[in-house]
């Protein structure tokens, strides 16, 4: 059994987010004793479901980062080629033309005669490896003549393979290198970085020498992402657990732009020494930081909302997939909109409300243009929402949509949660004072919600909270009986907020207490993140699956490294154990690879006539026909030629994977 509860609103695996060398952060948690019926922890030397599996060789690690195996290859080259040079660089560009020898010795096509020997000679790979979210580097290496080198000493003649942010080297110098591994003709083998020796093996001579450099991402103790190594030479592990480079150093051009690596490069100096065919591949597990764009772009017209209250803005999506009473695949979504733009916050009040639209499709179809039921006016606020010239003083804004779909075994919706941020009114003169509005909204789209006359949960009840936004849903267990934690931005001051928390939410939708207040929890804090995060973070995008032998806990947030340029991140909690859900939240760490989408993202940056398209929030739910599929609904605001700026709602999926 599969128990899927959907989750979105505007807004990380620390997939290492249960398993391996990856968690370095102190712990916080124990397996409780007789096991859990899941391996918590994939690095902690323990057999934490008492399966006789420990760690990594436990199935419920197979997905995580440190223990994936799968690969998918992302450069083969067997040295055959008639012309190299439209994959290679062969470098030193500025020095003097040189052709590699390409013999073939047991069969195999070698490369070599690194000539002429008066400076290192090296072919760096065109296209950079993905490597940041794990990867593995083959080849063998092969000297045919020791003559005045020793079998123990570096010596002038040498070949072997290196990692690298270079493109080029200079005359007379080699590739800088983030990690080599190179094979010298008297049959030393040294691994080194930046040309100083971490690590050396001894290989025989005119024999076959395989060299593997396996990577995978890790965070360290400040949860910053660095890569670690293994190397391996002729069976033998030489190097474990090596630091190579700070994640954020890795290249981010070329074919690596959207998921960070390096260059690969055969080098060597001198003759009688070579590199055998070389092959890289990238870890093949689940990939938050890759997604398939859709193809139907949404914005408020198309969803058939009136425009006198969101003419001028849409967006923080709410969204959430079912299946209908004849199977067909529902889609529900609700936005916030405003009939002022929201560039004017920072000198006047703009108000804002929600609207709802509803479409019904095909499996495996994506959405129409049209033909999508709305609620027109707005669902909840007023129409019009915003009044710069007075005229609508006491209009207070309803805004950031959350929806939780609770349902039933056939995945038909039993019930809809809305969540929202409500402006409150503590003193006629004061505006932008949120707090949370948690409601059960009966019939469709055009069914109105009316406000109950005081919010769920308040800044009164958290002092340390001036205004609470962007709330989202999680169930404490597959049917909600218990209750929800309801996550929400916690703003402290007129600042960028810096940490998103968690309340305990009844089944009655009432706040629960503990010692005196509101039973909270501090899930994500800013300082705590990483510089991807150093500007503020705001709106979690909880989602949570129950399996029968645990849960996943994922929370993407929108984050920002510098004021206002804002970009989606992702945390994941560390541990599967579900009955931790009704008294704690577990602890979430963030992805070694973050931020998993920003602005400058092709995804974002497609069909951008402009400079500037920022991102203002995005949505996710399981598939109502394919769990195994996630959609995410991306919005962003974009500058058009000539003046003026457009709203559009962007569908992207992934494949989402059980631990």
């Amino acid at each position: 059994m599969n128990r899927w509860i959907a989750i979105p609103v505007v807004l990380l695996f620390g997939l290492i987010g249960g398993c391996s060398w990856l968690n370095a952060p102190a712990r916080n948690l124990e397996p409780p004793d007789g096991g859990v019926g899941i391996e918590l922890f994939c690095d902690d030397g323990l057999d934490d479901d008492q399966d006789m599996a420990f760690d990594c060789d436990d199935v419920d690690c197979a997905e995580e980062p440190a223990c994936c195996e799968r690969r998918t290859t992302t450069l083969s080259e067997d040295w055959t080629a008639a012309d190299l040079s439209a994959d290679w660089t062969f470098a030193p560009t500025a020095g003097g033309p040189w052709t590699p020898f390409r013999p073939s010795l047991d069969g195999t096509t070698y490369l070599g005669g690194f000539l002429p020997d008066d400076s290192p000679r090296a072919l760096v790979s065109a296209d950079c490896v993905s490597l940041a979210l794990g990867g593995w580097v083959n080849t063998t290496l092969r000297t045919t003549d020791s003559t005045g080198c020793g079998p123990s000493a570096a010596c002038d003649r040498y070949a072997g393979v290196v990692l690298t942010v270079a493109t080029d080297s200079a005359p007379g110098s080699k590739l800088q290198d983030e990690l080599a591994v190179t094979l010298h003709a008297g049959g030393l083998v040294l691994v080194t970085q930046a040309d100083v020796e971490v690590a050396r093996a001894t290989a025989g001579i005119d024999e076959n020498v395989d060299v593997e450099i396996e990577l995978r991402p890790t965070l360290d103790d400040f949860n910053l992402p660095i890569m670690k190594a293994h190397v391996t030479v002729a069976g033998e592990r030489v190097l474990e657990d090596f630091s190579v480079a700070a994640i954020g150093d890795l290249v981010t051009a070329g074919d690596c732009a959207e998921i960070p690596g390096l260059q690969v490069a055969a080098q060597g100096r001198g003759q009688d020494v070579y590199v055998g065919p070389l092959e890289t591949a990238k870890q093949d597990c689940a990939n938050p930081s890759q997604f398939d764009e859709r193809s139907a772009i949404l914005s408020g017209s198309s969803l058939q909302l009136a425009p006198s209250w969101m003419d001028a803005y849409v967006g923080s999506p709410g969204l959430a997939s079912s299946r209908n009473s004849v199977s067909d695949v529902q889609w529900d979504l609700i936005v916030e909109g405003s009939n002022n733009p929201p560039e004017l916050e920072p000198t006047t009040h703009i108000g804002y409300a929600l609207g709802q639209a509803r479409v019904a499709t095909d499996e495996g179809d994506d959405w129409p243009l049209g033909t999508w039921e709305s609620s027109g006016s707005p669902k909840v606020g007023d129409d019009p929402p915003s009044c710069l010239d007075g005229s609508c003083p006491d209009n207070r804004s309803v805004r950031e949509p959350h929806l939780l779909a609770e349902l039933n075994e056939e995945r038909e919706l039993r019930d809809l949660v809305l969540s929202f941020a409500r402006e409150l009114v503590t003193d006629p003169s004061e505006r932008d004072v949120f707090g949370i509005q948690i409601v059960r909204p009966v019939g469709g789209p055009t069914t109105s919600v009316t406000l109950p006359s005081t919010p769920t949960l308040s800044p009164d009840d958290i002092p340390e909270c001036v205004s609470l936004r962007d709330p989202a849903l999680i169930p404490v267990d597959p049917d909600a009986q218990q209750g929800y934690w309801v996550l929400f931005t916690c703003v402290e001051s007129a600042g960028a907020a810096t940490e998103i928390h968690a309340v305990r939410i009844s089944r009655a939708l009432e706040v629960v207490q503990e010692g005196g207040g509101p039973m909270r929890r501090v899930v994500l804090v800013a300082g705590e993140l990483g510089p991807f995060a150093a500007a503020g973070i705001r709106s979690p995008e909880p989602l949570i699956s129950f399996e029968e032998d645990g849960m996943r806990l994922r929370i993407w947030f929108l984050a920002q490294s510098t004021p206002g340029d804002w970009a989606v991140a992702l945390a994941e909690a560390r541990t599967h154990d579900a009955a931790l859900l009704e008294f704690e939240l577990p602890e979430s760490l963030p992805f070694p690879v973050n931020p998993i989408l920003s602005n400058t993202s092709s995804l974002v940056r497609s069909g951008c006539l402009d400079e500037e398209c920022n991102i203002t929030g995005i949505a996710v739910t399981p598939r109502g026909d394919d769990p195994s599929r996630l959609r995410f609904l991306l919005a962003r605001r974009l500058n058009l030629p000539g003046g003026g700026r457009t709203d559009q709602l962007i569908p992207l999926e992934q494949t989402w994977r059980k631990p």
